[in-house]
């Protein structure tokens, strides 16, 4: 099997709310998905998809990518994308960084690997150990009426994690959670989700605020250093995801003891291919994840899901649906979910096929 051209696609994913908004000030109403698609001699196609959450999330800017792509696209044209560490030598060999526009790539080639061999992905990457996962909900920064609202809608809908996003004043992030805890149920996990927005003192004041309140804090500062002093006096477990860029720095947290759970952005790490590694690693260390994305929609929520789907129980705090995010989707056969879970098809490969009516042709390779 060898790719014999690369075609490059994006799209206007919108919000499917008000607006997602974060700390920082960050909020964002449409998110631009680029989406690769690998064609080969054999006549199988691959697909990959990565979505960069806004410009000011993340180390990738969604208009910069299919810059990237062109670099990357003879690297992988005349290669058989099944040796998927072979491609991603490659890809380091012809550009240093950008680990989101390698995902693309590295995501397409899990893809064909999976048609190839006429299994899911899941099945390659470990088996499926996972039927059903568990999803969370993102409540988006807002008034404490807003959220609220939100937090009962999601709940009727079945979702038992819940992810709440802090960045308002620190003594009103204080009373927002004060408020929300009271309605928190014991069967329910909640994420409170800074995105790095406090210095450390203000986290610890919080943390001694709501101590009563169980729930995770998400990467509270921006600094490794400063996350791990707060995970040192912190009242509360401490989940690590904007400090987190490579294999290097999980296992740098995991011998300073700096986290008790972690996000796994696929994007972020490069693919699938490292992703793995990176969840292994984790796996054995006894670090629970939740296994995602930055943003995307059916190929980008299929890539994650088969990771999780073949991850340990014990090491899946939760993963979720990216692609209902969104008010329209780019692909057919997206993981399927009810009552705040997600399943997989057995189709082989991620089981998803985009809807190129929805695709806008960026370029061609050959």
């Amino acid at each position: 099997m060898r790719v014999e051209s690369m075609a490059v696609y994006t799209a206007e994913l919108e919000y499917a709310g008000k607006a997602y908004a974060f700390a920082g000030g960050r909020s964002h109403t449409v998110f631009t998905a680029t989406v690769v698609a690998l064609e080969t001699d054999t006549g199988l196609a691959g697909y990959g998809e990565v979505c960069p959450c806004g410009p000011n999330y993340m180390a990738a800017f969604s208009e910069g990518l299919p810059s990237c792509l062109e670099v990357l696209a003879p690297t992988v044209i005349g290669q058989d994308p099944r040796q998927v560490a072979r491609i991603n030598e490659r890809m380091d060999q012809a550009l240093t960084g950008h680990a989101v526009a390698k995902a693309a790539i590295d995501i397409a080639c899990w893809d064909l690997l999976g048609k190839a061999a006429g299994l899911p992905v899941y099945t390659l990457l470990g088996g499926l150990l996972n039927p059903s996962m568990p999803l969370h909900r993102i409540v988006p920064l807002a008034e404490p009426g807003e959220m609220e609202a939100s937090l009962h809608q999601y709940r009727a809908e079945g979702f038992r994690h819940i992810q709440i996003k802090l960045g308002h004043e620190v003594e009103a992030d204080i009373a927002l959670m004060q408020g929300l805890g009271r309605l928190k149920q014991p069967d329910e996990l909640w994420v409170g989700d800074v995105n790095a927005a406090w210095r450390r003192d203000q986290a610890l004041r919080f943390s001694r605020a709501v101590e009563d309140i169980d729930v995770f804090l998400e990467q509270p500062c921006r600094g490794y250093d400063e996350c791990l002093s707060v995970r040192r006096r912190s009242r509360h477990p401490i989940k690590l995801d904007e400090g987190l860029n490579s294999l290097a720095d999980v296992q740098r947290a995991i011998r300073d003891d700096a986290m008790d759970a972690m996000a796994l952005k696929v994007s972020k790490f490069g693919g699938l291919t490292r992703s793995r590694v990176i969840r292994d690693v984790c796996a054995d260390a006894g670090i629970p994840m939740t296994i995602e994305d930055a943003w995307g929609s059916g190929i980008a929520t299929a890539a994650y899901a088969h990771l999780a789907a073949s991850t340990p129980a014990q090491a899946l705090l939760n993963t979720t649906d990216l692609h209902n995010y969104n008010t329209s989707q780019l692909a057919t056969g997206a993981p399927e979910v009810a009552g705040g879970r997600m399943s997989l098809s057995d189709r082989p490969g991620l089981g998803v096929e985009p809807d190129f009516s929805a695709l806008a042709l960026h370029d061609v390779f050959e």
